[in-house]
């Protein structure tokens, strides 16, 4: 049985990546339910992946949460990927994460593995809370606060969220 080693790198940070290997007759449902547990996703959103750029014609089908929809059954081995192959997946067709999925190698599995599975991922680098910051505290960011009047964003911890009286809307910080 042949095994996919992929990279997914978000596209807008790069410094945010996974490896993570699955077998070609496993789906990308599998491989969407993995990149959603590994990046902190809620299975709450549509996701899909493209061949070249998301949003692009060429979609191999939705995977709805729960793992259902067309997309989700898709095998890898029949999209006929090829070492370098790249494609784009979203998750949240409303916040649009965006990450690009480069296929690394092909090989051979190996017994005992179970499949598929994050074989690596980038180190944690903390972001840090801006209104903190500016008082000289030093206190972990958890949430990027997006400000709809002033179309903004800033990235927060919890108590200073907490005290925001204005429109927003937060998502986690992915690391």
């Amino acid at each position: 049985m042949k095994i996919y080693l992929f990279k997914i790198t978000n596209k807008y940070r790069k410094s945010i990546w996974r490896k993570i290997e699955i077998r070609e007759n496993q789906t990308f449902g599998e491989l969407d339910r993995l990149l959603r547990e590994s990046f902190g996703y809620e299975d709450d959103h549509l996701s899909a992946f493209y061949s070249g750029n998301a949003f692009s014609l060429t979609e191999y089908g939705l995977i709805e949460p729960g793992g259902q929809g067309k997309g989700a059954k898709k095998k890898i081995k029949e999209m006929k990927l090829q070492q370098g192959s790249k494609l784009e997946y979203i998750y949240d067709m409303g916040e649009s994460h965006i990450s690009l999925v480069e296929l690394l190698n092909i090989g051979e599995e190996q017994s005992g593995i179970v499949y598929p599975r994050v074989i690596e991922k980038n180190k944690r680098r903390n972001r840090y809370c801006e209104k903190c910051k500016l008082q000289g505290e030093k206190q972990v960011a958890i949430y990027n606060v997006y400000y709809f009047e002033e179309e903004s964003y800033e990235q927060l911890c919890e108590p200073c969220m907490e005290t925001i009286d204005e429109e927003f809307d937060a998502t986690e910080i992915v690391y």
